[in-house]
């Protein structure tokens, strides 16, 4: 079995093609294969669409890079204690920050900020 993956980037957004093919002399592909081939499909989009949101992220041109930082450190999971840990920086400027990054995008919680954050519209 061969497997050719090609992408381009085009207008900041990638794109590609996914390519199963056997080389010769080798039977079609069976159920076993195609199940192997599902799943495979189905990680290599979960992989994009987690880069894409990622790279999304770092795209919210009201925000500051200290701000976009922040808002990725949520967008993980952390909490706030763990947010100024990772950059060190105390807990409250990171609750003063997240409150300037909610001004800026009109939220009022983590899960809408992250949402918004990957919007490619704003």
């Amino acid at each position: 079995m061969k497997l050719i993956i090609h992408t381009a980037n085009f207008k900041g957004k990638l794109i590609g093609t996914v390519h199963f093919a056997r080389t010769s002399g080798t039977s079609a592909f069976n159920s076993q294969d195609l199940m192997r081939l599902s799943a495979l499909c189905s990680h290599i989009c979960a992989k994009l669409a987690f880069l894409r949101a990622k790279q999304e992220l770092y795209q919210v041109p009201c925000l500051t890079h200290r701000e976009l930082q922040i808002a990725y450190l949520v967008a993980k999971g952390l909490t706030n204690a763990e947010i100024a840990t990772e950059l060190w920086i105390s807990q409250n400027t990171v609750k003063q920050t997240l409150k300037r990054i909610f001004r800026k995008l009109n939220v009022s919680t983590r899960a809408q900020m992250v949402a918004r954050c990957q919007m490619p519209q704003i």
